[in-house]
């Protein structure tokens, strides 16, 4: 597999984590509530967001201040699980966790 194919691959399909201790306070200040804070992908791809922290979280599109847009969420989901969505329009998604809305992070698809 050449460069350019790995980089299309990679662009395809990405996994972005919840780490540990981020349902309190305080990951927003160096916005590692999610990991990565901010991805770019290509449309079409699926992104992949898995739970490793002890309590419950969900992945909805919007922001805390306007609310669910209603593109994707999550709904709760436990510590272990994951939620995928694919992305196939371009844009920029912001998304965050409803039960703890200082939790965001952002989907870039170009």
């Amino acid at each position: 597999m050449d460069e350019v194919e790995e980089t299309l691959e990679s662009s395809m399909a990405l996994t972005i984590s919840i780490p540990q201790d981020v349902g309190v306070p305080g990951c927003e200040t160096t916005t590692e509530c999610y990991l990565p804070y901010e991805v770019d992908v290509a449309v079409g791809a699926t992104v992949t967001w898995t739970n490793g922290d002890i309590a419950v979280h969900t992945v909805t599109s919007g922001t805390p201040s306007t609310g669910a847009d209603e593109l994707f969420d999550s709904s709760i989901f436990m510590s272990g699980d994951t939620f995928e969505f694919t992305f196939n329009d371009a844009g920029t998604f912001d998304y965050f966790c409803m039960v703890h809305p200082w939790m965001a992070g952002i989907v870039n698809v170009s």
